[in-house]
């Protein structure tokens, strides 16, 4: 309805009519109090009748100017408070919602002129109060996240150093297997310490601009079959299995090799990581319907629903087992992001103790 016909409608069926009543009780009033008035002496009958005719006239006018401030000021003094406790973060309603409410559920007259904007004050309450909770929730895991993540960054240097001092210490002399043992630690640790440090770049590129795509055509059989190779080399995947199920030799598709890769060895090596020895990890490469569907499937822990519902979000560093959570917690963020600049999709399903399944979908 028309917000000047509801106008209309709501002033002339509640307020004038109440009014109207208004001075009816008070001309009724005034004819009660004319028949048993006790006569004055020194005022004529025409001046008596005079007297209570100005005392109804303003009387009414009186009672009518302070029943329309009741009647219109008291539901915006209402939202006048509702609004001030919003901008002073008080997210609740100044008096419970049932104060405004008659029992069949209907506003109470004064009310009803303002129905839509009370229940749009709702929603904006309810709204602001859960960006809220999540700002305050978002804030804490930044906390947690920049704890962890300095963590993570001096442990490989504080093995890459350890190590580096054992090789150049005059006081020992190591033989060439253990030399080459030093190195390969050192390799591997400046190889996660390189890890951490890109996911951190990309994080940061994609808070301030797009991701530039380099998209070349290639075989992404081949492309999988070498990503999935250099993670069952990673001696974080000794004790898992890791196969590849391909039904073609050979599926053209359109990717960025450095970024698919990318999304590709943190989706795999998350699936090392967050499992317990033992676990088989296969991933697919199939072609349907012009998409390129790359498939990574485990048999590991899986994950709960709120760790699932939270997985692509940055700086949430959640774990499927009691393994120390590894990595920057903005790997499936990441990987995410470079998904949809490939204008593909990511999808993931997972229970607790059934193992996870990631579906990756790009065009051909």
């Amino acid at each position: 309805m028309n917000i000047y016909l509801k106008l209309g409608v709501h002033l002339v069926g509640s307020l004038i009519v109440r009014m109207v009543m208004i001075m009816t009780l008070g001309g009724i009033a005034c004819l009660f109090t004319a028949k048993h008035m006790i006569p004055i002496p020194w005022m004529s009958e025409e001046q008596e009748k005079l007297v209570i005719f100005l005392v109804f006239v303003f009387g009414s006018i009186l009672l009518c100017f302070i029943y329309c401030i009741w009647y219109l000021g008291k539901p915006l003094v209402y939202l006048m408070q509702w609004i001030m406790r919003l901008a002073n973060d008080v997210y609740e309603q100044p008096l419970a919602r049932k104060s405004f409410y008659m029992k069949n559920g209907k506003l109470k007259k004064p009310y009803q002129l303002y129905e839509s904007l009370l229940l749009n004050m709702e929603k904006l309450t309810a709204s602001l109060k859960h960006s809220a909770e999540e700002r305050e929730r978002l804030d804490e895991l930044k906390r947690e996240w920049g704890a962890g993540i300095s963590h993570d960054l001096k442990t490989p240097l504080t093995y890459i150093k350890s190590y580096s001092a054992m090789l150049l210490s005059s006081c020992y002399s190591w033989s060439e297997l253990e030399k080459t043992k030093f190195m390969q630690e050192i390799q591997h640790k400046s190889e996660h310490l390189e890890e951490l440090i890109d996911d951190l770049n990309l994080s940061f590129r994609m808070d301030h601009q797009k991701i530039p795509i380099s998209a070349e055509t290639g075989d992404m059989v081949d492309f999988v079959r070498r990503i999935a190779a250099d993670v069952a080399s990673s001696p974080r995947a000794s004790g898992h299995e890791l196969y590849c199920d391909m039904n073609e030799e050979k599926i053209e598709a359109v990717y960025d090799a450095k970024l698919f890769g990318r999304v590709l060895y943190n989706l795999l090596i998350n699936a090392v990581l967050h499992n317990p020895p033992g676990t088989v990890i296969s991933i697919s490469v199939r072609r349907s319907d012009e998409r390129v569907r790359i498939e990574i499937v485990d048999n590991g822990a899986g994950m709960d629903e709120e760790t699932l519902r939270h997985l692509f979000n940055r700086y949430y560093r959640g774990s499927s087992t009691n393994q120390k959570s590894e990595g920057t917690g903005l790997g499936m963020a990441v990987a995410k992001q470079l998904v949809l600049a490939h204008r593909g999709e990511i999808e993931v399903q997972s229970k607790p103790g059934e193992g996870t399944a990631i579906s990756i979908a790009i065009p051909a």
